[in-house]
């Protein structure tokens, strides 16, 4: 970790790539299991084998749901305490943080064998996807633990001082997913069973990977028997610290299920199957954007500390510039090859009808989604979450889910997919108003600092 003069002193756009880069490259990492295991599946099993994949993208969310909240809320406390030398706190924090996420993640997989056929009626499956989903819930249920151990590892690797050891170990699995997918779904035909044996060996390794760097010293972390006693106080301590994520992964989940729901109802399997690749693709603008917000964090928030309002503000505008320029990239190649996009993913003609407008409609003002993003983030780093729940909330639920059931009565499908660039527009505007406000705000602090020293 840079000392605070460095975050107050330093060039900002070096400062914000250093910080943003590890980051969006392990948030990338993760992504690429579902995306992988989409493009061997479109390709060698068909729509409706895709659309079963798709159908299960809720429980990704789910799963990441409760890891992130054990490794967020772990990894944060770990920093705190080792900002203050308590070396047998910091060891608590990953020792109940494991303990945390190894009983979740069973209790979860638990529930989710129990009421595998519930929760795929819920998830919005079609009968001809059903087989095929049905496949991959179950089997993709059993790597719950191994999610949440990886991210657990991850997390506590990356705030040891080690973030390219970090990435690794995301890294691994993902490499060994893709392999796999390959062997399993391509020459050996195992269809979404394959994938989805594939993604749990995967996570498998990262497993593997990131309990021999804890156990050999690459971290601040020390084995020792004490580490893993049970403490209820700092337990409560790492679910509070990490339930934000909570929200935001259930969050996630629920649009996957009113999307498929939707869908479904309009399009059947062949737009459930659209949607798959839409979210493949939106993957790709939200995991750099939510990295260079990450980066951004320690910057804004010594800064403000430091009472560098100016710095603040320049650094949240710079690191918006960065982040809108990556996000138009991803747009332009949308808007220019939507139906070249599609065919990786091994659309029919009948899925090209469909998706090549739905791609261009949803991702219609993508780049905006760079500096909305930024915002949440932003606000969070000046210990002011109240904007950012407000934000994602309205964002993500208060606008997109209404948009979703009525736009489609007056467009027809299409309406489906206006229902989220027209939701960000709305958070654009409430973001401008919100940055705006905080910037009079920072400007009158900073006026007023500045005549008591007088």
């Amino acid at each position: 970790m840079k000392p605070v003069n460095a975050f107050t002193q330093g060039k900002l756009f070096p400062m914000i790539l250093q910080y943003s880069i590890p980051a969006a490259i392990s948030l990338l990492i993760t992504a690429i299991y579902n995306i992988v295991d989409r493009i061997f599946v479109g390709n060698c099993n068909g729509t409706s084998a895709l659309a079963g994949l798709s159908i299960c993208f809720p429980l990704s969310y789910m799963m990441m749901a409760f890891g992130l909240t054990c490794s967020a809320g772990g990894a944060s406390l770990f920093s705190l305490f080792a900002g203050r030398g308590e070396q047998k706190q910091m060891n608590a924090s990953f020792g109940n943080a494991l303990v945390l996420v190894a009983v979740s993640e069973l209790a979860l997989t638990a529930f989710l064998q129990a009421f595998a056929d519930p929760l795929l009626r819920v998830f919005g499956v079609t009968e001809t996807a059903y087989d095929y989903a049905l496949t991959y819930y179950r089997i993709v249920a059993l790597g719950c633990l191994l999610q949440g151990l990886t991210q657990v590892f991850c997390d506590f690797v990356r705030v040891s001082g080690r973030p390219v050891l970090g990435m690794c170990v995301t890294g691994i699995g993902a490499v060994t997913n893709i392999l796999l997918d390959a062997l399993f779904v391509a020459v050996l035909g195992w269809g979404v069973a394959g994938a989805a044996w594939a993604t749990v060996i995967g996570q498998g390794c990262s497993v593997v990977f990131g309990a021999c760097l804890i156990g050999r010293g690459y971290t601040q972390v020390e084995i020792r028997r004490e580490t893993f006693c049970w403490n209820a106080g700092l337990a409560r301590k790492i679910v509070s610290c990490g339930f934000a994520f909570w929200i935001a992964q259930m969050a996630m989940g629920l649009i996957s299920l009113v999307y498929n729901g939707q869908l479904g109802k309009y399009g059947g399997d062949t737009a459930i199957s659209v949607y798959a690749v839409v979210a493949s693709i939106m993957t790709f603008v939200i995991m750099p954007a939510s990295g260079i917000s990450q980066g951004i964090q320690p910057i804004v928030g010594n800064n403000y500390g430091a009472g560098q309002y100016r710095r603040v503000m320049q650094t949240l505008y710079l690191a918006s510039a960065v982040s809108v320029a990556v996000t138009c990239v991803i747009w332009l190649v949308v808007m220019l090859c939507p139906q070249a996009i599609l065919l990786a993913f091994g659309a029919t003609e009948e899925m090209l009808q469909i998706g090549v407008p739905g791609l261009r409609l949803n991702f219609c003002i993508t780049p905006i989604l760079g500096f909305v993003m930024l915002v949440t983030t932003f606000f969070q780093s000046l210990n002011k979450p109240l904007p950012s729940i407000v934000i994602t909330f309205l964002r993500q639920i208060l606008f997109l889910i209404p948009f979703l059931y009525l736009f489609p009565l007056v467009w027809g499908i299409h309406g489906i997919f206006v229902a989220q660039p027209v939701s960000d527009a709305l958070a654009l505007v409430l973001c401008i108003v919100l940055v705006a406000r905080e910037q009079h705000l920072m400007n009158r602090k900073q006026r007023q600092e500045a005549a008591q020293t007088l």
